[in-house]
């Protein structure tokens, strides 16, 4: 399985054991007080992959612009965003990470400290569906680094999965299970160069 892609990849399926839907649609105010309200976020998640995969793991976020996700094995990879930049090892490679800018990914357009979504220009589309408000999230500039489509369910808004995919049409879906927010995370454990000297070592 092509795990790396995930980085740039999503596929959007229906999952079962979902948050009970909301009866209207979020509105983009209420979307980005929930980003705004969100400094830390930690929870378990099931990945599938286009081609028919799956992949566990925990995936950590700390804003502004920090991120880890830890596979299970047997893929064991880990992915760290900080410092503008974004890493990717290869537990069966090299202890440098294959690396590069962050913002070229969409991830970047959720992790910044203040986030204002009304009247946004990257905004690719904002719809409800059965109980749940997706909203689709791409850089107008480089339409061509693809999209992210964060779906949110709850009589709160909850984000549940996301989904990302890349100018090839390629995508993966991340669903989120034992969510928490708001949780103590250390500066340590988002630290690229850390991880690469403990890997040389």
């Amino acid at each position: 399985m092509k795990l790396i892609g995930f980085v740039v990849n999503f596929l959007c399926i229906w999952l079962l054991g979902m948050n009970l839907a909301n009866a209207e649609k979020f509105s983009l105010v209420e979307l980005s007080n929930y980003f705004n309200k969100l400094d830390t976020f930690q929870a378990n998640f099931r990945q599938f992959s286009d081609d028919g995969s799956e992949a566990k793991g925990v995936i950590q976020i700390k804003k502004p612009g920090r991120l880890r996700i830890d596979y299970e094995e047997p893929e064991d990879l880990l992915i760290l965003g900080s410092g503008g930049q974004l890493a990717i090892f290869d537990p069966k490679g090299d202890p440098e990470p294959t690396s590069f800018p962050l913002n070229l990914t969409p991830f970047s357009l959720v992790l910044e400290n203040s986030i204002n979504f009304v009247g946004s220009s990257n905004i690719l589309s904002h719809d409800f569906n059965q109980g749940e408000t997706l909203l689709s999230l791409y850089d107008p500039k480089h339409p061509e680094r693809g999209y992210i489509k964060l779906i949110f369910s709850g009589k709160k808004p909850v984000l549940s999965r996301w989904i990302i995919q890349d100018e090839s049409g390629s995508a993966t879906l991340m669903s989120i299970e034992r969510y928490e927010e708001n949780v103590s995370l250390g500066e340590m454990q988002f630290n690229i160069q850390l991880e690469i000297e403990r890997r040389r070592n």
